[in-house]
């Protein structure tokens, strides 16, 4: 399984832009560049606080879980042994709920060490000026805001789609003899059929071509006009083609069938992180993702005995 892979300020951007669309003026966000955010990155008015991370070691569950019970552990820490500047920002607000927001969590252990550390902070004597009668720990992702998600991947006015003008023949004549040209050649070679046929080999590896300038043009337009689209696609294909080498680098039979389950996958998880994007553009932008994999990657698929 292939973990989403966040940078920690842009989780930190993205959850903040959900929280604003939700709550408007009734939410405090907190700078963390002046001094922390003292465990803190925003607070609702009705006594509710928020805390985004995003594991940088998210590559199995158990580093993953390892690293956001850290996190709990080290914030609430922070409002304990803090509690005159925890209770300066706060002001007369007490908190009732603690929440952190984290791209993904699959181990029902972090909800156990949730409760737990629910349970020390109310034990806790003297109680902390900040703390409310009752305290709970949460533990959420950002599928807690999909009307929010919707809106915020897909603000235009219908499903986006790019045209690219038609890739000259030039391109693929000028790509033929290039390394280009041989690293394509040689991972579609390992398919029987297409080794015997030069011709074909040679179509496929222009219709490759035509797709990854087609794709580049489509993601410099998106990049420039669609800025919070571009973010959530590049995050995508980096998530699943960070990988892709050692994953492709196991499999016996690497020859389309990989390819197409490859484009398959990432086409339904464009789907799912840009709504505002037509299935036809994720599926080309899919293509390009493979296209631009098979071009840049100087690994050899191994051929079947």
């Amino acid at each position: 399984m292939i973990r989403e892979q966040w940078d920690g300020g842009e989780w930190e951007e993205h959850c903040r832009r959900l929280l604003a669309m939700r709550y408007d003026s009734k939410i405090q966000f907190i700078p963390a560049r002046d001094g922390g955010d003292g465990g803190l990155e925003a607070f609702r008015l009705d006594g509710v606080a928020y805390q985004c991370y995003a594991p940088e070691d998210s590559f199995s569950v158990e580093s993953q879980t390892k690293s956001q019970k850290k996190k709990i552990y080290t914030d609430l820490k922070k409002l304990c042994d803090d509690v005159p500047g925890t209770c300066r920002l706060l002001g007369e607000i007490r908190l009732h709920t603690w929440i952190l927001m984290t791209p993904q969590f699959d181990s029902r252990t972090l909800v156990e060490y949730a409760r737990k550390k629910s349970r020390e902070i109310q034990e806790v004597t003297p109680a902390p000026l900040w703390r409310a009668d009752s305290f709970e720990i949460l533990i959420i992702t950002d599928e807690e805001f999909a009307a929010e998600r919707t809106r915020l991947f897909g603000e235009v006015d219908a499903r986006l789609n790019i045209d690219i003008p038609h890739i000259d023949d030039s391109y693929y004549a000028s790509a033929a003899g290039t390394e280009m040209g041989g690293r394509i050649d040689a991972k579609l070679s390992v398919d029987q059929v297409l080794a015997s046929d030069p011709e074909f080999l040679a179509e496929c590896r222009n219709e490759m071509i035509a797709v990854f300038f087609r794709g580049q043009g489509q993601m410099e337009m998106l990049q420039r006009d669609y800025p919070t689209l571009y973010q959530a696609v590049d995050r995508r294909l980096k998530n699943v083609l960070s990988t892709l080498t050692m994953t492709v680098a196991g499999i016996r039979e690497p020859g389309f069938e990989v390819m197409t389950t490859l484009v398959r996958r990432l086409t339904d998880g464009l789907q799912a992180d840009a709504p505002g994007l037509s299935s036809v553009l994720c599926e080309q932008i899919a293509w390009y993702a493979v296209a631009d994999w098979l071009i840049r990657c100087p690994l050899k698929f191994r051929r079947v005995a």
